[in-house]
């Protein structure tokens, strides 16, 4: 009984105070057929959150034209997955797989969504096991949460979230280790903490006046670190990694600002979602963890 309080103890101990280490991005990046001459669909990229500028590679391009990917994430057994929210030629969403080895799309299906929704990101719960995608009918109209079946078929709604002011327009969402959400008003420039659907602004503004597409991610394997991928277009167009601070909703630190293109002016990338996979590893301690409270009950 004492070995088995002694083994929990430590396990709980490594959980807890594990301390918050550079990560592996994935990003998906839609300006990259604008950017890169050759380039067949959105561009792919990852890079180390201690240095983007120094790290950033390019894995390949969804070879899917024309439908620019709004949605990233990793769902919990390391298989990526990406949306498609908007494209003039395509109307409606998609689901697809990505390859991290060359970053080509592999279309799952359709999302079933009413006419004039789009998915704006999709967000791993780790708590409920599912991936999510936040959806919108454009500034003023729902903003909703659905579940998205991993092996195919029509997205499930969830609800539309409520408490948001006129005019929102939700462009990013992501979920901490506890499943709760948090979702990006592009309208106000602000994020918003939700409890289920309900939705309250958090205290500070995010520090930049965001347009187009953006994407974020909470780390929820570790320490629920949370990094943005912002891009304004005022006073000119700037994309940034930035890290958010939990408590506040406002950025802590910009952890790069990538370079603007000397012949378009636009930015050498524009981030629409971001992903972290999640290790084997800190899957494992959780397991072993559990399983040592069992082992304790038993006893």
């Amino acid at each position: 009984m004492r070995t088995s309080r002694v083994l929990l103890s430590l396990l709980a101990a490594t959980i807890v105070v594990a301390p918050a280490v550079a990560v592996e991005i994935w990003a998906v990046d839609n300006l990259g057929a604008t950017n890169v001459p050759g380039l067949v669909g959105d561009r792919v990229i990852k890079f180390d959150s201690a240095n983007p500028l120094g790290t950033v590679t390019t894995v390949g391009a969804t070879n899917v034209v024309g439908r620019n990917m709004s949605g990233l994430d990793f769902a919990g057994n390391g298989v990526l997955y990406a949306a498609s929210g908007f494209g003039s030629a395509f109307p409606g969403s998609e689901l697809f797989t990505i390859s991290t080895v060359d970053g080509s799309a592999t279309l799952v299906g359709s999302l079933g969504l009413p006419a004039g929704t789009a998915v704006t990101d999709l967000s791993w719960n780790p708590a409920t096991g599912k991936m999510q995608a936040l959806t919108s009918a454009g500034g003023g109209g729902a903003q909703s949460i659905y579940e998205v079946p991993l092996g195919g078929g029509p997205a499930v709604l969830v609800g539309q979230i409520t408490g948001l002011p006129a005019g929102a327009l939700l462009i990013g969402m992501s979920t901490d280790s506890a499943g709760v959400n948090y979702v990006h008003n592009l309208a106000d420039d602000r994020m918003y903490k939700l409890t289920g659907l309900a939705a309250a602004a958090m205290s500070a503004g995010i520090g930049i006046d965001t347009n187009f597409s953006q994407g974020m991610v909470m780390d929820w394997r570790a320490n629920n670190e949370w990094y943005l991928g912002s891009i304004s277009a005022n006073p000119a167009f700037a994309s940034q990694v930035r890290l958010m601070d939990n408590n506040t909703g406002g950025t802590s630190l910009i952890l790069a600002t990538w370079p603007n293109n000397g012949t378009n002016g636009l930015p050498q990338y524009e981030t629409a979602d971001l992903a972290i996979v999640p290790e084997p590893g800190s899957l494992c301690l959780l397991s072993l963890a559990v399983l040592g409270l069992a082992a304790s009950r038993r006893r």
